[in-house]
């Protein structure tokens, strides 16, 4: 009876032109979760017979089982060997184990192991000396970091830029060294001491170098250049040259407030540093330059390195140095205010690239200017 109820119920929950008995037989297979959940008890069935199978030994020997042993008459030495003869021929052989253990294969591989194994690029180290001819935008701080060497090292390694290293031209070149240092031109008289005590380095380091090609009894000649690891040449004050005011120049405003303001807006391209005293300061081509402060213009012409410059003296014993100009608007001995327009930006001298060298200067001492702009 609760059978008929059942189906009924069925039947009207599942109206079909099919009868009760197939609509019942077919609900499992229509309800999917029932389905599913069947199908996950079946796989994970399947699973667990593999995981025995897989894990359970293929045989096992049994110890060794005598029911006549210490049954009165029965004999010692054969017990149930003497009744079944064919268990005789099955006896283990003495001393063996129950289970032997043994060495199981098992390896397990990492992700690492499974990939392609890539060999690392191995990075050669360059022993010898590369030319490097400048191109437009260069600075020489920006060259010397593009091969990972200290600026100083293409002071020490270019006797160009010794006079003037903060000018550099488009075309120079350049030599460029594989590791910090000097590079020095083997002179009449010297010996391989005498260069290492000048760079302040050990002569074997010199001689050990292999950009150097130096063997035993290690010669040098006149004319040979050498590469000196870690040398530092020998400090040479540059020869700064200092302008005097000249001319009929008008008082009013001659003397700076002693406060410099920025001559030009535009982006940093090189610092102050050993071997740039001075700022870049790079902007279009004809950008208006301003005096830093009040004072008297003490120079404005043309300048080998610098090209078109002007020097104005601030009458406070500081001057200030506008080089690369495209064109200046002042003359010697004339009278300028803060900020006045004083030229345009240009990149005529040593440039390669639009910019304004400026410079700040103290008894012909080169200072740097970040020390006193705001």
């Amino acid at each position: 009876m609760q059978g008929s109820r059942a189906l009924a119920r069925v039947t009207r929950t599942y109206p079909s032109t099919q009868s009760p008995q197939s609509v019942a037989w077919s609900l499992p297979w229509r309800d999917l979760p029932t389905l599913s959940r069947y199908a996950g008890h079946f796989i994970f069935g399947l699973l667990l017979l593999v995981l025995i199978y897989g894990v359970a030994p293929l045989r096992l020997d049994a110890p060794a089982f005598d029911p006549l042993a210490g049954v009165e008459g029965a004999p010692v030495e054969e017990g149930i060997a003497s009744a079944f003869p064919a268990y005789a021929a099955a006896q283990p052989a003495p001393n063996a184990r129950y289970l032997e253990p043994g060495t199981i294969p098992f390896t397990m591989r990492t992700w690492g192991e499974t990939l392609p194994m890539l060999e690392e690029p191995r990075r050669v180290m360059r022993t010898s000396v590369t030319m490097y001819t400048v191109q437009a935008g260069d600075t020489m701080l920006g060259i010397a970091q593009r091969f990972g060497l200290r600026g100083t090292t293409l002071l020490y390694a270019n006797d160009s830029l010794a006079d003037q290293p903060d000018l550099l031209k488009i075309g120079q070149v350049l030599y460029i060294l594989p590791v910090d240092g000097a590079y020095h031109t083997v002179e009449r008289g010297e010996t391989l001491a005498s260069i290492a005590a000048k760079y302040k380095v050990d002569a074997e380091t010199i001689a050990l170098y292999p950009g150097n090609s130096l063997t035993e009894p290690y010669q040098i000649e006149v004319g040979q250049k050498l590469i000196i690891p870690g040398g530092v040449k020998p400090y040479v004050p540059r020869t700064v040259t200092t302008y005097q005011a000249t001319g009929t120049a008008t008082r009013a405003g001659a003397t700076g407030t002693g406060q410099l303001a920025w001559p030009m807006s535009g982006r940093i391209t090189q610092g102050y540093w050993e071997g740039h005293r001075a700022i870049d300061i790079a902007a279009p081509r004809g950008t208006s330059i301003l005096a830093a402060d009040g004072g008297t213009v003490v120079a404005a012409h043309y300048a080998n390195g610098y090209g078109r410059m002007v020097v104005v003296d601030h009458g406070n014993g500081y001057q200030t140095l506008y080089a690369h100009l495209d064109a200046y608007y002042v003359e010697v001995g004339q009278a300028v205010a803060k900020a006045q327009v004083i030229g345009k930006c240009g990149s005529t001298g040593n440039s390669t690239g639009p910019h304004l060298h400026f410079e700040v200067r103290r008894g012909g001492v080169q200072l740097n200017p970040y020390s006193f702009l705001p």
